[in-house]
Order: structure tokens, then sequence, then C-alpha cells
């Protein structure tokens, strides 16, 4: 019996109590693939933990062996992904998230910066260390918003500064050297040569033993162009959803 991740759809990050960054990811694929490895091998399946957040789709089997987990934003997703491996030995895991590159550090007027950048004494500085006095002020303005509450809908320049958010697929095999990992990489406008190139190094760094490399420019009209590869090259091409789902499952269980 086979325990498996799914983690699917958009992370969120918050700007205030009610804004978000987020994504147009909708966690279809990963719901398809839930339901393709239930259809398929449902006698050989443990659990299916399912990661995603509450708008996302879910899968439509239903089923005693999907446990569901809500997640909201990067940092969410992290956390629920140790702690199911913490307790629970997991074979493969299907990270389909589409996690958000960037969260919000900080929201602020920006009458409150330049504010703060006139005040600062530039003149006695050369221009390395005028520079470095500026970033030192975008990095930590000393007054930002409060965004504990919803900030202002009045306030006509709002600026947000948005910090990286941590990559997920890097934590996997720190939390689980033996899982399977299958892997996603989505990019836009490249040649499937590229696509693969891309994939093919987020593979290797990552240590995955798949990645399923998609093009954004490709999926849409019941079209889901993918290439699964491993590290010897490309072992499938597909063309809807539904493929990709069958072919993961196959993966996983061959």
């Amino acid at each position: 019996m086979k325990n498996i991740i799914i983690d699917a759809g958009p992370t969120n990050e918050r700007i205030d109590a009610v804004m978000k960054i987020t994504n147009m990811s909708t966690g279809a694929l990963g719901s398809i693939v839930a339901d393709t490895l239930l259809d398929m091998y449902n006698e050989e399946i443990g659990t299916i933990f399912y990661i995603s957040s509450k708008l996302s789709y879910k899968p439509k089997t239903v089923n005693e062996k999907i446990q569901f987990i809500t997640i909201d934003s990067t940092d969410d997703l992290i956390n629920a992904l140790e702690k199911i491996f913490k307790e629970n030995k997991i074979d493969a895991i299907v990270h389909s998230s589409a996690v958000g590159d960037y969260k919000g550090k900080y929201v602020i007027r920006a009458e409150d910066l330049i504010e703060e950048i006139v005040a600062s004494d530039f003149i006695n500085l050369d221009k390395d260390e005028q520079r470095k006095r500026l970033l030192d002020i975008f990095e930590n303005p000393r007054t930002i918003c409060n965004d504990d509450t919803k900030i202002s809908s009045y306030e006509k320049n709002l600026m947000v500064k948005l910090d990286l958010t941590p990559k997920v697929i890097s934590k996997i095999k720190e939390f689980s050297e033996n899982t399977m990992l299958i892997g996603f990489k989505l990019l836009e406008g490249v040649s499937e040569e590229e696509l693969y190139e891309v994939a093919h190094k987020l593979l290797i760094k990552n240590n995955a033993q798949y990645i399923v490399a998609n093009l954004l420019n490709r999926i849409g009209n019941g079209k889901h162009f993918a290439m699964i590869i491993d590290k010897d090259g490309i072992i499938k091409k597909c063309e809807t959803k539904a493929e990709i789902a069958s072919a993961i499952a196959n993966l996983i269980f061959k």
C-alpha cells in the first residue's frame, strides 16, 4: 500500500487582512491526478494526502483514502508537508502546486517613503554609499502601514515591497530523501527544447525522479501539452490532463 501526497492549486500571500497575492492556477490537474490514481490503483493505495487552498479544485472521487489538508500561503504548504512527512512514510509526492514566487514584505505610503529619503543625509556620501543608504531604507523603512487590518481603500500612492518565497521543491528531499518526487515546471513562449533544458536542470538540482514540463501557451480548450522527463531525457509527451494523470499514476506504480 502506497501513501501519496498531491499538492495542487495556487498559494496565496497576504498583503493585509483582506488583500492577497495569488496566481491563476486552479488545481485542476492535481485533482485529476488524484481521481486517476484512485480509479487505476485504488487497491494499492493507503492514503492520498491532498493539499490545496480553499478554492482550488478537489478530486471528484468520494473515497475514505483521501485526506484533505487546506493551506493558504507558501509557509502553510511547507509546514503541512513537514508534518505529513514526519508522521507518515510517503512513497511519492506529486508536487503540482503553483507556488507563488513572491510574498508581501510590507506596504507603505509613497509619501512616507519619500519623506524618509529626503530626511536622510546624502550630501557627504559617494554614489556607492548613497545607493547603499537608499537600499537600506527600501529594505527597512521606519514607517509602514499596519497590515494586520484592512488598509484604507482611499490611499492613492500605496506601494508594496515584495520578498521571495521559499522554494518548496528544494525542501522535499530534505523531509524525505527516499520519496519519489514528481515536480512540475511551467514556462511560456519558449521552444520544447528550451523547456526541456530548464526542466532537466530543475530535476537535477532538486534530486527529483520526474518533472512534468508544461507550456502555458499550449494549455486550454481541452488541451494540455506536457513532456514528462527523467534524468535521462523525455519519457513521454502528453496532450491532455487525462494523459498526464495516467502517465503519473503509472510511474508511481510501475
